[in-house]
């Protein structure tokens, strides 16, 4: 975690995330609480934040994507 975490901080109206529920789901096998992500984690970069989070969620029994949306109104992508 030392060489990932920077003053680089997502906020959450810059990520769009769907969940089907509210719960943190527990993962499916132990993972070392180095790797597990907590709200104080900080990135250098967005993409260095989504190699750590697709080898937690890898470790812990789940897969993720990023969804890119484009605003219809300015023609932008989103992410």
């Amino acid at each position: 975690m030392d060489d990932l975490t920077s003053d680089c901080q997502l906020n959450q109206s810059e990520v769009d995330f769907e969940f089907e529920s509210k719960e943190v789901p527990e993962p499916l096998c132990d993972v070392d609480e180095q790797f597990v992500p907590n709200v104080e984690m900080t990135f250098n970069t967005l993409e260095d934040a989504t190699k750590f989070y697709k080898n937690y969620s890898k470790a812990a029994g789940f897969s993720t994507r990023v969804q890119a949306k484009i605003r219809r109104e300015t023609k932008l992508r989103i992410n």
